[in-house]
Formats: C-alpha cells, structure tokens, sequence
C-alpha cells in the first residue's frame, strides 16, 4: 500500500509540472515591429515585461566600410587594399558651396581661427573628380586621420606644421601640379584649388606612403542593438562660435544642413548646398547619422592655432532618424579608435549609416529640439 502511493504521489507531480510549463509557454507572445522579433513573457504574478532583441552584427573589415559600417557592394570591396586618404577643405563663405563633400565616404568639421571650420573630406571605396576647394592642414587633423592610416591632403600649411604632422606618423601630400590638383577660374585665390581623388590616390602610391592593410577600423563601434534612445531631434543646432552655426534638420531619414555664418551679411540660416563641375547647384549636403565630440579648446604650442583636444574624455552625442544618445568618449592616443558610451556607462554601438562627425570645442553648444 505504501509503494501504491508513492507512485501516485510522483506521477501527480510530474502531471502538475507539465501544467505549469503548459500555461506559462501558452503566456508567451512573439511581436514584430520593424523587421526586429522582440519576445514578451507573462505569468500570473509578474507585470509585462520585454526582453531587448540581440540583433547580430559584426564588423567585416575586408567587406564593409569603415565609415558608414555597411556591406559593400562585391565590385568595390574586391579593389582593396585601398589607402584612406583625408582632403582637407575650406568652408569659408568664399568657399561655398563646396564640391565632392556629398561624394565622401564621411566627413569631419573641425574648428579653426576665426570661429570658423573647415572639413576633413574622408575618401577610401567613393571617389570624386571634382573635390574642393582644398585648404591648409591644422593641429587637430593628424589626430582624426591617424586611426584610419591615412595621408592627409592639404594645400599647405603654417611654417612648421607639416613636420610635426609627419611626426606624428600621419604622411601629408601638398598642392601638386595639374591634372591632379588644379586652380580654378571662377573662384579667387586661396579658395580655387580642387583635385581629381582618383589622380591624388595614384601619386600617392608612387610615392609609395604608408597605410593600413586590409584596412582600417571604424573609428567607433557600429552595431544595432541601440536601445536607449530618446526622442525629439528633429532638428539640431550646433554653434562652434558666434561666426558658425551648423542646423540639421530631419527630412525623411536623413538631416540635411543648414548654415549661419556670422561673416555674411544675412544672419539667417541658408541651407548649405554642394555644386557640380558643370556649375549646378545639385542639392543640399545630408547625412543620416550625426555624431559630436567634444574636447577641450588650446592653442597649438608651435601654431599658436586654436585646437581641439581628441585624447582623454569628454562628452559626446549620437543622432539618428529623430533620436538622439547623450554620453561621453574616452581614447588614449590618437592612433586609437574612440569608445562611447552612453550615461550608464554602456557601450554606444552608432547605426552603420552615413556619417557627419562635429569635432566641437566645449565651449561650443548643442541645442536639440523638433
């Protein structure tokens, strides 16, 4: 009799174990929302909760590009090993518009004197036949084009500069001779140098210039497990001085650009066009993704020139499609690559997008609003 109930006793104990699993797993609801399964549990005593999705992704530095963090197309990636190379370009009101900008894998605006900025014009996988008008090189370029290997181009430089750049590791070619760079026409001296990318690329080679194989790195983590965003930046106003203001508003997926400079005579933001070698005015410059650092603002000790810090920490801000992560950067040398990550301390992976990244002094001001 004894035997009789223990045996009854188990089997009413694995009948109830399989009720339980039954009910729970029947509590279980799958969702889809954007292409992304996110998985929702219940139980009789527990409020909803939701489980961030993994969503895999890794970084294929053969197949993807460093800058935007997609996959190339199979005709371009096949090309590789190919040089980064970083055209320095003028963004003075005599300068405007600009050509080839639309055309770069990413670009960087940096500050120099005068409140103003010029850019960084980053070409790896695009290419331009029309880039410029191209500038002289400043303190803080060397640190943004060392992590990716490449060589800077420049028009010149301030007496001293360029053999503290080459110091540094960062090779620099100057203004060459037609047809790789040339001066045009219809644009005054200094803001009339442009070049042919592809022509740049090949003298460069010849001279046989260091870089990275079989590329280099991102210069931050993309990925697409960002959760944390807060919303409400359709538009974002980023003043580096009293003479620039850059506003980015949302259209689409995309933020196109905006302009206040404090040198024109109208106070009021124009939108910031690129024109074509034939003379059209194509379209406004855009970008999916907005990424700020700041650092502090000194004056370069050989230059005297106003620079921005890019080693150490200091804040940093990610926008994308209307939303926006507010964090901080950290990196210890400027060959390194920077780390974001959000206020609670975790990783920030940017959406693989095309890119435009502000290097923004701290006395500069972010005001994000719709």
């Amino acid at each position: 009799m004894k035997k009789v109930f223990v045996i009854f006793l188990l089997i009413t104990m694995v009948a109830c174990g399989n009720s339980a699993e039954e009910s729970e797993s029947s509590d279980i609801t799958t969702t889809l929302a954007s292409d992304i399964t996110t998985t929702t549990s219940k139980t009789s005593n527990e409020s909803t909760t939701t489980t961030d999705p993994i969503i895999s992704y890794i970084f294929d530095i053969e197949k993807m590009s460093p800058f935007t963090g997609k996959e190339l197309p199979a005709e371009t990636w096949l090309k590789r090993p190919r040089r980064v190379i970083a055209f320095k370009i003028d963004n003075n009101i005599n300068a405007r518009p600009q050509s080839g900008l639309q055309e770069a894998d990413a670009v960087h605006e940096i500050l120099v004197e005068g409140g103003m900025t010029r850019f960084l014009a980053f070409y790896l996988d695009n290419t331009s036949k029309y880039l410029g008008p191209i500038r002289s090189a400043r303190p803080t370029d060397p640190t943004m084009v060392k992590p990716y290997g490449g060589t800077l181009v420049v028009s010149g430089a301030t007496a001293g500069l360029i053999p503290s750049i080459r110091e540094l590791g960062v090779p620099v070619l100057e203004e060459q001779s037609s047809p790789v760079m040339f001066r045009i026409s219809s644009r005054n001296a200094p803001h009339n140098l442009y070049a042919d990318t592809e022509l740049v690329r090949e003298r460069i080679d010849e001279r046989g210039f260091f870089f990275l194989q079989p590329g280099p790195q991102p210069l931050y983590s993309f990925g697409l497990n960002q959760s944390n965003w807060t919303d409400g930046a359709n538009k974002i106003t980023i003043k580096y001085s009293e003479f620039t203001t850059v506003i980015w508003k949302l259209d689409n997926d995309r933020y196109s650009r905006f302009i206040i400079d404090g040198y024109s005579d109208n106070k009021e933001a124009v939108a910031h066009n690129f024109i074509t070698q034939d003379g059209n005015y194509s379209d406004i410059l855009q970008t999916e993704t907005i990424v700020v650092i700041q650092g502090p603002l000194y004056n370069d000790p050989a230059t005297t020139l106003p620079s921005v810090l890019t080693v150490g920490v200091g804040n940093a801000f990610v926008f994308n499609n209307g939303s926006y992560i507010e964090g901080t950067w950290r990196r210890g040398d400027i060959s390194e690559t920077f780390v974001l990550s959000d206020l609670d301390g975790n990783e920030i992976q940017v959406p693989p997008s095309t890119q435009w990244v502000h290097i923004l002094p701290n006395e500069g001001t972010i005001t994000i609003g719709n």
